[in-house]
């Protein structure tokens, strides 16, 4: 992660990103349903540095791993949903209580992976890594006579699953709320412009290495990431032992969950956190104010692992989409809403925009 070929493989999803939408745009007349226009560039992404290719815009296997994902972060919520609280339940009534659906989800995506996971085996070669299995299955190789080692199939298979669910849907909905964002604030929208064409110029594609000049822009995410809440109550935990925080009790083994929706929209912190207003980010001189109450990749140790992979790919994709069009609502059709769809992560409802290629 934060490779220069993980940047180049972003860089070249976003540019196809940017043709497949012209191509459909016709010119801006054809409104264009957005709400999941970056799931196969992002999921080529994540998969490129996984497994070490990319899918077809119609291959099968693609589409069925986008569905798989989605349907898997709406069959449960953040806390586990009602097997979490009453885990008998799966013996009990299994179709009732949701098991039989998230284990019939679950299979298809381990599946998958398992049969990934061969094909690496049997064309692995020592000393040429393609990718994140073949590093794994190279240390596993290293480590197999350690008794006490904890390199192994299920492992990687969890490793794989962490890494390609978490970061393809929350990167993707992510940027389905930074459209949205973009057609109620159309004046946000032409200062990014402006900046973009200040600091990349029209002739060029923005570049990681752009975007330390582009602070706007970089704040606009970040607004976007406070204001749209994508991870509202974060990922649970355990606690590992007794212990104390602001004189409550946690005892050990319970299940502890943040709620960072409650920290981005703190009244006293952010003074105005029900308005979205991007230089909250920015201080006197224009750069990117670091504030520790801004936390969607979580905090600690134990903030998300993806978060150098998931930034990099918010801002190149998001640059580069608002680099080469305008976006507006289509003739005819109402202000899409900001309100989500509710599951283990919020993603935007469907809805249409108008893209203008910029000349």
């Amino acid at each position: 992660m934060g490779k220069h070929s993980m940047q180049a493989q972003i860089a070249a999803e976003a540019g196809d990103l940017v043709t497949r939408l012209r191509d459909k745009s016709n010119g801006g007349s054809t409104p264009l349903k957005l709400h999941d226009a970056f799931d196969v560039c992002v999921l080529n992404s994540l998969w490129a540095m996984l497994a070490g290719e990319r899918f077809a815009l119609d291959d099968r296997r693609m589409m069925e791993l986008i569905d798989i994902v989605h349907v898997s972060f709406r069959v449960i919520d953040t806390c586990g949903g009602l097997l979490n609280q009453m885990p008998f339940l799966r013996f009990i009534a299994p179709g009732w209580s949701g098991y039989t659906r998230l284990l019939s989800v679950l299979n298809r995506l381990w599946g998958f992976l398992r049969e990934t996971i061969d094909e690496h085996r049997k064309t692995l070669s020592p000393g040429c890594t393609r990718d994140f299995i073949d590093s794994y299955l190279e240390e596993m190789e290293v480590r197999k006579n350690e008794t006490d080692s904890t390199f192994n199939d299920m492992q990687l298979v969890s490793l794989c699953l962490d890494l390609f669910m978490a970061g393809s849907e929350t990167t993707s909905s992510t940027l389905g709320f930074a459209v949205l964002y973009m057609l109620h604030h159309p004046e946000v929208q032409r200062r990014v412009h402006d900046e973009l064409d200040g600091v990349v110029g029209r002739s060029n594609q923005p570049t990681l290495q752009h975007r330390p000049r582009l602070c706007y822009v970089e704040s606009v995410i970040m607004e976007v990431q406070r204001h749209a809440n994508i991870a509202p109550l974060g990922i649970a935990h355990r606690a590992l032992k007794d212990t104390r925080v602001m004189g409550h009790f946690v005892p050990e083994g319970a299940t502890v969950i943040v709620s960072i929706w409650s920290v981005h929209m703190d009244r006293k912190h952010w003074g105005d956190p029900e308005v979205f207003r991007p230089e909250r980010f920015l201080d006197g001189k224009g750069g990117i104010v670091h504030d520790n109450w801004f936390m969607p990749f979580g905090f600690g140790k134990r903030r998300c692992l993806g978060e150098i992979l998931g930034k990099s790919g918010l801002f190149l994709f998001f640059s580069t989409l608002l680099h080469n069009f305008s976006i507006s609502v289509p003739p005819g059709h109402r202000l899409p809403s900001l309100e989500g769809s509710d599951g283990l992560a919020l993603s935007p409802r469907p809805f249409y925009a108008s893209l203008v290629p910029r000349t």
